[in-house]
């Protein structure tokens, strides 16, 4: 069992910074589609990735949650256990919002072109701003994973 007090704030620091990146994420979205940053270049993408986000909050809350309630379990010896499979089942969601967005934006870009609303909410884009759509999800997985791996490695007293 894990005790060495600096070993589970670092823990901890990866669970909380992996989990908040699509959150913090958003945010910044949020905040460059409101203030208007880019959007000639980019403002489709920034669309895209506030809406996508807002839906993806069904899956991002209930992560949120859990690794939460899963960092702060860490802390303890006694409940180190619980803690880590907390912390799993909160970044494996977010892992799977991750997943759902690459998926999306690849389908897109391989599907044949589907008749559309005209009355959509969503921006239609090219194949680069899918791409470009997708990278930060596929940017983020890198650390969830990380953080993954660091909270399931053998600990040596």
């Amino acid at each position: 069992m894990l005790t060495h007090p600096n070993r589970t704030r670092g823990i901890r620091r990866w669970v909380i910074v992996a989990g908040t990146l699509p959150l913090v994420w958003w945010c910044i979205s949020l905040a460059a589609g409101a203030l208007g940053i880019g959007y000639d270049a980019i403002g489709e993408v920034v669309t895209t990735w506030n809406i996508t986000t807002a839906a993806g909050l069904v899956i991002l809350i209930p992560a949120a949650f859990f690794y939460v309630s899963g960092s702060f379990e860490l802390a303890s010896p006694d409940s180190f256990r619980h803690g880590r499979w907390y912390a799993t089942v909160g970044l494996t969601l977010t892992m799977v919002f991750y997943l759902l967005m690459i998926l999306s934006s690849f389908v897109t870009i391989v599907s044949d072109s589907v008749r559309r609303d005209p009355n959509s909410w969503s921006p239609e884009l090219s194949s680069l701003e899918q791409l470009t759509v997708a990278a930060p999800y596929a940017a983020f997985l890198i650390p969830t994973v990380a953080a993954l791996a660091f909270l399931w490695r053998r600990h040596h007293s």
